[in-house]
């Protein structure tokens, strides 16, 4: 069966963006991504590292195969295979627990515009998942033509996980974070065809760095572009170095600066979790962040 998603895929944008999660009757058009999205906190962007899926203007999931020739069918995975997918999860800089809020960790919405512009609204939730405690991402908004969620657009606090040890920030050369979708409502094909898949993740990997909340910079490093058309769950790892370009290391410094996640708009009804994020020195070294790793 083959799923062919109608919709251009725009990754022209200054800044925006980890899948939404909520009640709606997904429209089956499909729309990956919004052309036009707006960051107030603009400055040069750099992309380090190429997206592993092109962002072409019409996106397809792989063909099943029929009855008669063809290649299999690759098999649904079972979400208990996921913890083995997770790159980070052993090493990571910041796990989550279970019974902890999104302020404990510093996690908040960008909230540019109170919501009025492209960016979504989130819940957020840490849960279980396979056995792993994550940190749930709901995506709560739509556009206003009703027909695909809006961009979360969240970030963390660096002097919240930093507390006290801000001088280890300008150490920082390489962020890796695991990246989990599950799928919550079927995606609808154009032929009117449903499966409980997530289908695509795509977005953008950053560091707003600065001294003031006033002087922070834009560094969207890392554009990823991911999808899953056959199993109920994905899992993926980002993979950013803030460390090659001056501007986009961040600063020793108690005042706020982040790290960001954003997701483009998706039609279907589908959670992201952030697994674990790890933050490397030039040498590959862990750089610990103390009262942070579950």
């Amino acid at each position: 069966m083959k799923k062919v998603i109608a919709s251009i895929l725009a990754l022209t944008m200054t800044a925006a963006m980890l899948t939404a999660c909520g009640d709606s009757d997904s429209s089956s058009k499909t729309e990956s991504s919004k052309a036009e999205t707006t960051t107030t906190t603009t400055a040069e962007t750099t992309t380090t590292t190429e997206a592993t899926t092109t962002t072409t203007a019409a996106s397809e999931a792989p063909a099943e195969s029929t009855a008669e020739g063809g290649e299999e069918a690759e098999a649904p995975k079972d979400i208990s295979e996921m913890p083995a997918t997770l790159a980070n999860y052993e090493g990571a800089s910041v796990t989550f627990e279970v019974g902890k809020t999104a302020e404990d960790y510093g996690l908040a919405c960008m909230a540019e515009q109170n919501f009025e512009n492209d960016e979504s609204n989130c819940d957020f939730e840490i849960e279980e998942v396979a056995g792993v405690p994550m940190m749930k991402v709901t995506v709560k908004d739509f556009d206003e033509d009703m027909e695909a969620y809006k961009i979360p657009k969240i970030r963390f606090n660096m002097a919240k996980l930093f507390e006290g040890h801000t001088a280890d920030l300008p150490k920082i050369f390489t962020v890796k974070c695991d990246v989990v979708t599950k799928a919550v409502g079927n995606f609808v094909a154009d032929d009117g065809s449903e499966a409980l898949v997530p289908g695509n993740f795509m977005g953008a990997f950053c560091t707003q760095p600065g001294e003031s909340e006033d002087s922070l910079g834009w560094n969207q490093l890392y554009e990823f572009g991911e999808s899953e058309w056959v199993s109920e769950w994905g899992s993926y790892e980002l993979v950013m170095r803030p460390g090659i370009k001056p501007d986009a290391i961040f600063a020793d410094t108690d005042t706020a600066q982040y790290l960001t996640i954003m997701r483009w708009s998706i039609p279907n009804d589908a959670c992201f979790y952030i697994a674990d994020i790890r933050f490397e020195d030039e040498s590959g070294n862990v750089i610990e962040c103390p009262g942070f790793k579950a």
